[in-house]
Parts: C-alpha cells; sequence; structure tokens
C-alpha cells in the first residue's frame, strides 16, 4: 500500500472526516490527495456521505493486511507539535493583538493569507532561541500577518526593514512603528523589480513567506539573500505541502543549494493561517473547486506550512537580480489549490 493511501485510510479508520480534517492527516499536495481519493472511492476502499469520508469494511480489511491500525494521535496535545510557548512573551502578544485587530484585510489579489498572534510569537521564539534576533538587522520581504511588529515590539532587533508590494500594509506598519517608538520601517516594493541599493547586503537575518510557485520561491528567496551581509547570515520562510509536491520541494532545495544556503532546522507545520469561514467557499479556489465531494465552511486553521531556517555558508549566489516580467504565473501553477487563478 502506498504511503498517501495508508495515511488517508488509517485516518478515517479512526473516524469520518471533512476534507479540511483530512488534507492535515496527511502530507501531500492537495491534488495528489484528489486524486488519490478518487482511486480509494474507485476500488471502493472509502466512500463519501455529504461532506465526510469514510472508510468501508474493506478499506478496513485492507488496513488489517497492512498491520495497520487506527490512527494515533502523538503529537503533544498542549503545544500540538509546535513546541514554542508563546507565553513566554505574553506582554508582546498582548499588545499584538490590539495592534492585529485594525490590520488591513487579506486580498487575494497579492496572495495573501495571516498566521494568527499567537503564531507570530512563536516565530519570535524560534529566531529568538536560534540567535538570529538579539542586535541584528532584520529584513522581510512581505509581512501582511505583520510579524515584524512583533519582533520590533521586542526590542532585541538593531532594526527592522519590510518591503511589501501592499501600501496599505506599508502605511499601517509606519503608523504603528510610529506610535510604539519602534524601530521599524516599511516601504513599497514589488519584488518583480530589482532590490533598491540601500538594501542590498545590509541584514543579518530575513524572513519572508513566498508564494508557493517555483517561480515565486526563487525570486522571493533571490531578493532575500541580495539582502543578507554574506557568510553566516540566517534566513527564515514558509513552504506547505499542500500546494508543494516533493518535486517542488526539490527543485526549490536545489536553487537554496545554488544560492549557497544550507538548511538547518525544519519545524513541520509550525504555521496555520486563517484560512477559515464561508470567505474560502467563494473566491475561486480549486481546493473547492475540483474537490471529489460537498465541502463546507472549514472551522479549524487547516493550512499549515513547515517554517524553514537557513543560513549562507559562503558567497552570496542569488539565483535573480535584475527584473523580471512575470504575469500570474509567478502566483499560480497546477499544484497551486489555495491561489485564485
Amino acid at each position: 500500500m502506498d504511503r498517501m493511501s495508508l495515511q488517508i485510510l488509517r485516518a478515517l479508520w479512526r473516524k469520518p472526516l471533512d476534507i479540511w480534517e483530512l488534507v492535515i492527516m496527511q502530507d501531500n499536495d492537495i491534488k495528489s490527495v484528489y486524486d488519490t481519493l478518487e482511486k480509494l472511492k474507485n476500488d471502493g476502499l472509502i466512500k463519501y456521505s455529504e461532506e465526510k469520508i469514510e472508510i468501508t469494511e474493506k478499506g478496513i480489511e485492507e488496513l488489517k493486511k497492512n498491520n495497520s491500525m487506527p490512527y494515533l494521535e502523538t503529537k503533544c496535545e498542549t503545544c500540538k507539535g509546535k513546541i514554542y510557548d508563546p507565553g513566554h512573551f505574553k506582554d508582546i502578544l498582548e499588545t499584538f493583538r490590539e495592534i492585529f485587530k485594525k490590520r488591513p484585510g487579506e486580498t487575494t489579489e497579492f496572495d495573501q493569507g495571516v498566521v494568527s498572534e499567537e503564531n507570530s510569537v512563536r516565530r519570535l521564539e524560534f529566531v529568538y532561541e536560534r540567535g538570529d534576533l538579539e542586535g541584528k538587522e532584520i529584513f522581510f520581504l512581505g509581512d501582511d500577518d505583520l510579524t515584524s511588529v512583533v519582533f520590533a515590539l521586542s526590542k532585541m532587533p538593531k532594526r527592522v526593514i519590510v518591503v511589501d508590494v501592499d501600501k496599505r500594509i506599508v502605511d499601517y506598519i509606519n503608523e504603528v512603528s510610529k506610535k510604539y517608538n519602534l524601530s521599524l520601517s516599511a516601504y513599497v516594493y514589488n519584488a518583480a523589480k530589482k532590490l533598491d541599493s540601500n538594501f542590498i547586503g545590509k541584514f543579518d537575518t530575513f524572513l519572508t513567506d513566498p508564494v508557493e510557485t517555483v517561480k515565486g520561491m526563487r525570486l522571493f528567496l533571490s531578493r532575500c539573500a541580495l539582502a543578507l551581509k554574506g557568510k553566516g547570515s540566517s534566513g527564515y520562510f514558509g513552504l506547505s505541502h499542500f500546494e508543494s509536491s516533493l518535486k517542488k520541494w526539490y527543485e526549490i532545495e536545489k536553487d537554496l543549494l545554488d544560492m549557497n544556503f544550507v538548511i538547518t532546522d525544519m519545524l513541520r507545520d509550525f504555521n496555520e493561517y486563517l484560512l477559515v469561514g464561508e470567505r474560502i467557499l467563494h473566491e475561486g479556489y480549486y481546493i473547492v473547486e475540483k474537490a471529489p465531494l460537498k465541502v463546507k465552511a472549514p472551522e479549524i486553521s487547516w493550512y499549515r506550512s513547515t517554517f524553514i531556517r537557513l543560513e549562507l555558508i559562503g558567497e552570496v549566489k542569488p539565483k535573480i537580480v535584475d527584473d523580471v516580467d512575470w504575469d500570474r504565473s509567478l502566483y499560480f501553477d497546477d499544484e497551486t489549490y489555495v491561489v485564485r487563478p
């Protein structure tokens, strides 16, 4: 039995699941999951019941032949596998909650998706633990969830700079910085354009959450690489398995090696995005439109990504330096199920 089928069947043996619950029980891209669901259904191993997917007796028999059992939850019930407790910076968290409430809303125009306030503080804690925060100059390429504000509120970095294509985000970050007297500045910047010389080679640490196409990752990570000072500088970004197959991971990892980065840390499902409620049903996302059964509005923070730390081991070698003239393909490929075409 292939691994994806095993992950799906053992999860369903535990209990029937809807699409949102099921996609977080395995580690493959959504398109492949949907293809596998249809095969399992055609083979009589699962069935659809309204908005739920159920295992059949035949499916259970197949699992028994495989010496399998219903899925066992092995993650810590307290932290859900996150490890880092935002309570260590509770004062920052409480202040940030008020700031976060007034942020500009997400827009599909720029493939925006935000993590929770707690998640941003967990990012802070991890970067702190790795020694990439105190006294550092930190560069954010895109920041619709305002994690840069959390970093600046800690008062630990020397300075925090944000560049973002969305002027609403830039204006709000600068407004917050002025109100709270932070070492934080934001500038309007389209990653399709060359990086301004004022940002090249000036930073110790970068954070970015690129669009999940190979082109998008290559572009964002190249711009961030160019912003770093050099050997020993670090970077952090998110990469999911929902919209990135192992082949795509392979291409991205090759790019990282070419740029002289090494991966030092990977925290699976560390970033949880607030893609909940009725809105997702009406945005034209493929995860809804191509689903093999009726999909209800998600009630859980189902979209997660792995938080990855990089370190430069030599000279910065970005894959892209000059302007690029790219269309919507920057945001969208055949594995992109949570971006509007």
